[in-house]
């Protein structure tokens, strides 16, 4: 054997060791380069250039206008279905603070009546038919006015306000939501875009190393072994590439359901103002600003207001009515019209009420008791959500600090792999590896920017922050107060100021009481095991019914688990 041949066949042979196991093949590669190396056959060597750290970008459509977050914004604003929804039902619930104030004002009508009356009647002794007719004309205005309602309208009116106050919060949080839907699509379909571009750059780098192993592979450098591993991760890649498109139009489905139309080229986001500086001043601003536990807090409000209008049902009621009329009760016309006119004033003191009131009474306690509790499971909820978007915003931009080093590192390790590989001392496989660290690094980057980006808007949606003012300053905004003021303005009564405040004056107390104690739990008493813990067979078939009518129920004689006293007699049998 010559001894070029030996030469060629060792460097072979370190190659093949070296695509099997880089770090052993790192070990055993010599700090030198050989002494006597064969020519390599003319082949099409892959890239030399420099390996750039930037993430890439898909290019712009050209038939696309460039838009905005804050114009995305505006759109949603002003179109949104689900925005629009929420804001006709505010106006629906406005209507219940003029019905509730309703007693307060007078109360009219007008009545007239014509009336012809024609009776026959046979006399008995004589057998004779006599026609009796009755004719009438008469038209009367009545009038009736409560002077004095025991407070209950006074209750029902603050509840009715207490509704839509929240509401008004319910509306809030309604466009916090859409809000940060747009925000979180936006956000995505630029990370989808930022994806399929890296993806797209790594299969064309896999493509030519695909390339490149199989011209090297004829030159019987390397194996059919290397080009495997390059197609394998080729094809990797490629499916990477497939799924990333699908996503992309899924985010791009997204923002159209959300804004009402499909993006264009989207600019980078703005910054998120508002972000608080601390926790503490997270939750600090969730308790002051949060429209869920404000829509928790006037809720309770609105129960503490019906308990005051159940209690007033025990409170006498005093009203006037009056009635001025003309009347001809003898004819058709209005030559003898008569005039007339009355007026009364009644006092009702309830006496009995056959517990009904004291029923509704506790009913309305009970129900301000568990929106109380309502409160507090609020709370707690708004600052488990608060906690969790902080803590993952600096998950994120941690995520995405260390991305962008790793980015560079990455790069620069595949440049040097990439210039070994062509000089015969890197394997085809530390190349492949090296690509997918720069790839994995880079995707890292994408989705922590965009993790970033939408935990901060999550924060500032659970603070009550992700607001149209604060995404497009100087945009106009649905003002909440306008249909009420406008229908409060076209109620116009006489009475209404002088009853409202002897209303307000008599008003129930809306003290409610604590709910009962649970009693402190003490040692718990297990109930023993029945039978050891059940081994194989496994379940394979549920107990289903065809046919409906065989379906077996409790008698009615039998107590739901609720109403059983004693837990271990409830179950002894099973």
């Amino acid at each position: 054997m010559s001894a070029g041949y030996r030469s060629r066949a060792l460097l072979l042979l370190s190659v093949a060791l070296t695509g099997v196991t880089p770090a052993m093949a790192q070990v055993a590669r010599p700090t030198t380069r050989p002494a006597t190396r064969p020519a390599q056959p003319a082949i099409n060597p892959m890239r030399s250039d420099p390996v750039s750290s930037e993430i890439p970008t898909l290019p712009a459509d050209p038939n696309a206008r460039t838009e905005t977050l804050a114009e995305a914004v505006a759109d949603a604003y002003r179109h949104n279905p689900q925005l629009e929804a929420q804001r006709a039902q505010l106006r629906s619930i406005d209507e219940s603070v003029i019905q509730a104030s309703s007693p307060y004002r007078l109360r009219s009508s007008v009545v007239g009546t014509v009336r012809y009356q024609e009776q026959v009647q046979r006399q008995i002794f004589f057998n004779d038919l006599v026609t009796n007719r009755n004719r009438a004309t008469g038209a009367s205005l009545t009038a009736s006015q409560i002077l004095f309602n025991g407070g209950r309208t006074a209750a029902q009116v603050s509840a009715a306000e207490a509704d839509v106050l929240s509401a008004r919060e319910r509306l809030r949080e309604v466009e916090s939501f859409i809000l940060f839907e747009v925000v979180d699509a936006y956000a995505s379909v630029l990370r989808d875009q930022t994806l399929i571009a890296i993806q797209r750059r790594s299969v064309d780098s896999y493509q030519r190393q695909v390339d490149q192993a199989q011209a090297r592979e004829r030159a019987g450098d390397l194996t059919q072994t290397d080009i495997n591993q390059a197609q394998a991760q080729l094809g990797l890649v490629q499916a990477q590439l497939a799924q990333g498109e699908a996503n992309l139009e899924r985010s791009r489905a997204r923002f159209a359901v959300a804004v009402g139309r499909n993006p264009g080229n989207l600019t980078p986001p703005p910054v998120l103002p508002g972000i608080p500086t601390s926790i503490d001043l997270a939750f600090r601003s969730a308790e002051q600003e949060s429209p869920a536990l404000w829509q928790a807090i006037l809720n309770e409000r609105g129960a503490r207001a019906r308990i005051a209008a159940e209690r007033a049902e025990r409170n006498p009621v005093l009203s006037a009515d009056a009635s001025i009329g003309l009347n001809d009760p003898n004819g058709i016309g209005f030559d003898n019209l008569r005039r007339g006119a009355s007026a009364s004033a009644t006092l009702t003191v309830p006496l009995l009420t056959g517990g009904v009131v004291d029923s509704r009474v506790r009913q309305a306690l009970a129900n301000q008791q568990a929106q109380a509790f309502t409160v507090e499971a609020t709370r707690r909820g708004v600052s488990s959500q608060v906690q969790q978007a902080w803590n993952q915003t600096i998950s994120s931009s941690e995520q995405q600090t260390i991305g962008l080093r790793s980015v560079e590192a990455a790069a620069r390790a595949l440049e040097g792999v990439r210039r070994g590989f062509q000089e015969g001392f890197r394997s085809n496989f530390e190349v492949l590896d090296s690509e997918q660290r720069l790839l994995n690094s880079q995707q890292l980057v994408a989705n922590a920017e965009y993790q970033r980006y939408s935990s901060q808007a999550t924060l500032l949606t659970y603070i009550g922050r992700l607001e149209t003012a604060l995404l497009n300053p100087g945009a106009a905004t649905y003002d909440m107060e306008r249909n009420l003021k406008k229908q409060k303005a076209m109620q116009i009564d006489p009475f209404q100021p002088f009853v409202s405040v002897l209303d307000k004056l008599a008003r129930a107390p809306d003290d409610p009481k604590a709910p009962p104690a649970v009693p402190v739990a003490g040692p718990p008493d297990l109930l023993p095991p029945t039978a050891p813990l059940p081994g194989r067979p496994l379940g394979t078939a549920l107990p289903v019914f065809s046919d409906p009518g065989a379906i077996a129920l409790p008698a009615e004689d039998v107590a739901p688990p609720s109403t059983r006293r004693n837990p271990a007699a409830a179950r002894k049998d099973d």
